[in-house]
């Protein structure tokens, strides 16, 4: 179905959302940091960025900004697990400004990731 880049630094939440990924047809390179993923980006072209926002050194803005840098084109969701007390329209917003096309935040339901990446890969 779909070329996917998954960053997220949490070992359990990475594979998760891999495995999730995977189940409904896609290939995924998971990445453990920001580093391995700006060089994933650097050298092959995905159809998908899903991306966790707060890892230790480099976070997931850099990682956003690499791939707006390197391919313009590319769809972006973001995982998040930021606080529930910050409204998501607000956090969507200020995504929305760095091409981020949708947030799923933590913990992760997979039919709402399954849904939300089905989504944007047709265009939504």
């Amino acid at each position: 179905m779909a070329d996917i880049l998954v960053v997220d630094d949490d070992p359990v939440s990475l594979t998760i959302v891999t495995k999730i990924l995977e189940k409904e047809g896609n290939t995924v390179t998971g990445c453990s940091n920001a580093r391995a993923a700006i060089e994933a980006l650097t050298f092959h072209e995905f159809d998908l960025l899903v991306t966790d926002l707060i890892m230790p050194d480099h976070d997931g803005f850099e990682v956003i900004q690499a791939a707006r840098n390197l391919r313009s084109g590319l769809r972006i969701i973001v995982l998040s697990g930021i606080d529930e007390r910050v409204p998501p329209e607000l956090t969507m917003q200020a995504l929305t400004k760095l091409g981020v096309a949708r947030m799923v935040r933590k913990p992760i339901k997979p039919a709402v990731l399954a849904s939300e990446v089905l989504a944007v890969l047709i265009g939504g």
